[in-house]
């Protein structure tokens, strides 16, 4: 579109200009306005809960199996490791196919059809914890149809996840952090509710309570469950509603022209439209690892080192081990730690979208060597008080419990800066619109391969502390 060369007239045009590109889409009495820039980046958050909250609810329900399988105790025993190596093997596997089906593929379709496929498996999912026909079935088979559902759940995520990701290196790099900070919060969630029941249930169950516990707790997990095919339901919505506000805002635009008599020339229209979703070339490996090898060995480490966290979080205790407060009681503690972590993995996040905070870090070899710099962590650690129980006294070279809170903490918060400045640099990186639609799986893969390698390396962390 011409603007004015002069005075107001240069400044109206401007004006009217950008709120044709970023026109509000909701407003109440001219004083709370959406505009369409804030609605897609609300999108990408809704999207990150969504692609974390399966993996969520699959390891806050094991509370739950334990007892559904109460009569087969070799189950209760295998249950998470069984679920997280189905899980992390199938995505690794699926995040390289689709990473190598790149020409032609709409990713906002592979978006559509994961959610559509999540939503499928949680309302299986939350009808198993109520419907006599699931309660009723054999242990073994229950558990066989249990690993079904996580392997599907599994695809249906790497799907969207693949599809996203494509997208927001086109869009963006802010919304990629849109997608990462809904991750943290999708993080934050479970630790808070989980926090929320203990306070509430508290320590009194009488046998009456102990009789509808397993009732009562049927009915919980359904509701978790059916919270994850809402959240999919609502990022298919969202996700339709910007494409929606997109397009009707570029038919405003060409129509406006057509009414002020001016021309649409090629830059223009470039910069009307958002970039077509739709891959046409193949991007092979070697040219995605020659610009993005630093970003996706930060990511492999980062997502590798992290998984050491669940082991210290779940095995360390409060020094104050003799004391009768309720926060600093294991089943309260533990929980209280994870919250911690995820707040800190959640501000790292955010912060990288403010530009004068100055907390993304654009330099990728600063990235790799930042996220091998975290390994110190471990050995940090080991001084805290590894080997409580909760009739032991404190363990710890150094006795405190806030020196292990703020060590959570950081390194959450570490996490979420690595991870978050990964994926928001990997389309300034790339060349073109492929390359960087092709980055997507490219990245997920590497991913998907630091977490097998972090569970793996979780195992012999343990082994180690408890020889």
């Amino acid at each position: 579109m011409a603007l004015h060369s002069s005075g107001d007239s240069e400044d109206i045009t401007r004006a009217e200009y950008h709120a044709m590109h970023d026109p509000t889409v909701f407003q109440i009495n001219h004083r709370f306005k959406i505009k369409l820039s804030q609605l897609k980046y609300f999108t990408f958050t809704i999207i990150g809960i969504a692609l974390l909250w399966p993996w969520n609810c699959f390891l806050s329900a094991s509370a739950f199996y334990s007892e559904r399988f109460e009569h087969s105790p070799q189950l209760v025993k295998i249950y998470s490791s069984t679920m997280m190596s189905v899980s992390t093997i199938t995505s690794a596997l699926y995040n390289y196919y689709l990473s190598q089906v790149q020409v032609g593929v709409n990713y906002k379709h592979r978006v559509n059809v994961g959610f559509s496929m999540t939503i499928g498996v949680f309302i299986i999912m939350a009808f198993s914890c109520v419907l006599n026909f699931f309660i009723s079935l054999d242990d073994y088979v229950f558990f066989t149809g249990l690993m079904i559902m996580v392997f599907i759940s599994a695809a249906a995520t790497c799907l969207a996840q693949n599809g996203t990701m494509a997208i927001v290196n086109v869009m963006g790099d802010i919304y990629a952090n849109g997608v990462m900070v809904g991750q943290a919060i999708a993080g934050v969630l479970p630790s808070i509710a989980l926090i929320v029941s203990i306070l509430i249930v508290g320590n009194k169950k009488s046998d009456a309570d102990k009789k509808n516990q397993y009732v009562d707790k049927n009915y919980g997990v359904f509701i978790y469950y059916i919270t994850a095919s809402l959240i999919s339901v609502l990022s298919i919505s969202l996700l339709y509603l910007t494409n929606h506000h997109k397009v009707e805002n570029t038919y405003k635009t060409l129509n406006h022209m057509v009414e002020e008599q001016q021309p649409l020339t090629s830059s223009d229209e470039d910069e009307e439209e958002d970039p077509e979703i739709s891959q046409k070339t193949y991007v092979p490996f070697v040219v995605l690892w020659s610009k993005l090898k630093f970003i996706v060995l930060t990511i492999f480490l980062t997502f590798g080192i992290t998984l050491i966290f669940p082991v210290f979080a779940s095995t360390v205790g409060s020094v104050q081990t003799e004391s009768d407060h309720i926060l600093l009681q294991r089943k309260i503690f533990i929980p209280f730690v994870y919250l911690v972590w995820n707040l800190g993995d959640l501000l790292g996040r955010v912060c990288c979208g403010r530009p004068r905070l100055g907390v993304l870090i654009k330099n990728p070899k600063v990235l790799l060597i930042y996220s091998i710099a975290r390994i110190v962590f471990i050995p940090l650690f080991l001084t805290c008080n590894v080997y409580s129980t909760s009739t032991a006294k404190s363990s710890a070279i150094i006795n405190s419990d806030t020196w292990y809170l703020l060590l959570q903490f950081l390194f959450g918060l570490s996490n979420g800066q690595l991870c978050t400045s990964c994926f928001m640099i990997v389309g300034n990186n790339c060349d073109t619109d492929d390359e960087k639609e092709a980055a997507g799986g490219f990245t997920a893969v590497f991913l998907s391969v630091g977490l097998a390698f972090g569970s793996v390396f979780s195992y012999l962390l343990v082994l180690m502390i408890n020889r």
